[in-house]
């Protein structure tokens, strides 16, 4: 398989699984990771730790670092919210953490119970204990391209969250069109002025596909520069905070969508598919990805 030319990271046992009633057994996410990576992805973000009683899907967070098998070139990263979620995180020696703040003062107090200036000061506090433990940190901002409790979110405050993100140590910077609003235009103006703020700092995307405008999104932030994008098989995913909320961009379409473009993913499109159509068999969920259900046009793609 050819060298990639974009990287996808595939959030689909974290954002995708975290959505749905039934709760996976461990060793059938352990299983779904080993095939991942036989799949070709590179970058996984396989938990969350945060409250089980909240979001029972990731009680088993420390025991999916502790059974992970780990393979060289691969990077396992798990979501944190607080300093709870960082000491977890150290305690079963993760290397990689996301830590988000939302651009969205209304969307912060759901999810965090933190305005945005304590949510800022708290995440402060958090990359500095992740990095002391030598753990490297993807620095997240939710609701960059919209909110659905406050609508348009101003551009000058996503880039003042990029400087404050960068300044605290962040080893990279994640957009997050955290409830689908994001169109292709805006997406086009943000990102190249955010690729020249973030400079040598990796820029990903985190695109959700809630008014079916995720590829478009997607093309629109691959012309201007970026190459690292989130994806979750079968397009599971969302935010239990955001009314209406709706999956990622599928894996599967990605890989089929760059593609068609001569883009290189170096991932197995038909073994990604394999495990959407076990989840959807599993749990009888919606999924909202194309690709999956299509094996006759994976097998001619």
């Amino acid at each position: 398989m050819s060298t990639s030319e974009v990287i996808l990271e595939e959030q689909g046992l974290r954002d995708g699984l975290q959505t749905l009633p039934m709760v996976i057994p461990t060793e059938k996410k352990l299983e779904w990771i080993a095939r991942l990576v036989d799949a070709g992805v590179r970058r996984i973000q396989v938990a969350s730790f945060v409250h089980p009683r909240l979001v029972p899907q990731m009680a088993d967070a420390e025991a999916i670092f502790q059974q992970l098998d780990r393979r060289n070139g691969v990077v396992y990263s798990a979501l944190v919210l607080n300093q709870k979620g960082v000491e977890r995180a150290i305690a079963v020696g993760v290397q990689h953490l996301a830590i988000s703040v939302s651009a969205s003062d209304t969307h912060s107090q759901k999810n965090t119970r933190m305005t945005l200036e304590e949510a800022k000061a708290d995440f402060r506090h958090n990359v500095r204990l992740a990095r002391a433990h030598g753990i490297s940190v993807r620095a997240g901002i939710q609701c960059a391209f919209g909110c659905r409790y406050e609508g348009r979110i101003p551009a000058q405050r996503v880039f003042d969250l990029i400087k404050h993100h960068l300044d605290a140590g962040a080893d990279e910077i994640a957009l997050a069109d955290s409830t689908g609003m994001a169109h292709p235009v805006q997406v086009r103006e943000l990102v190249a002025e955010a690729l020249i703020l973030c400079g040598a700092t990796p820029l990903a995307l985190h695109l959700h596909n809630t008014e079916n405008k995720g590829l478009a999104n997607l093309f629109a932030a691959y012309e201007v520069g970026v190459r690292q994008f989130d994806t979750a098989f079968g397009g599971l995913g969302g935010c239990p905070f955001i009314p209406g909320a709706t999956g990622n961009i599928a894996t599967e379409d990605t890989i089929h969508f760059f593609r068609q473009m001569g883009v290189e993913t170096g991932i197995d499109l038909e073994k990604v598919a394999a495990i959407s159509r076990e989840v959807e068999s599993m749990t009888n969920a919606h999924l909202s990805g194309a690709l999956y259900k299509l094996p006759a046009l994976l097998s001619a793609s």
